[in-house]
């Protein structure tokens, strides 16, 4: 019976440690896109980009892309900073049920 409740407790821990890095490889890709769409918003000042808003679409301005491209990563950074200090009880407690 002692085997049994330490393969599960092993078991559980196993996935617990998984579910946290399927987590922070998510927050990674959130950071690359994040990323790419910075390179493309310094593109948006090129009048070509400007030039193929449609009528029936409104684009934002360059000013609210950049604006909320550094609310995001501003976001990111707690989220992730967060994730890092608060690793081991979220392992052991929140993904372990």
């Amino acid at each position: 019976m002692q085997k049994a409740r330490q393969w599960h407790k092993g078991r559980t821990n196993r996935i617990a440690v998984a579910r946290f890095a399927e987590f922070w490889t998510a927050l990674q890709n959130v950071g690359d896109a994040l990323a790419e769409a910075q390179k493309e918003s310094k593109r948006a000042d090129d009048p070509k980009w400007k030039a193929r808003n449609q009528r029936h679409w409104e684009l934002a301005s360059v000013e609210e892309i950049r604006g909320a491209l550094r609310a995001s990563k501003f976001s990111l950074r707690i989220v992730s900073s967060q994730a890092k200090a608060f690793e081991e009880q979220l392992i052991t407690k929140d993904w372990r049920r």
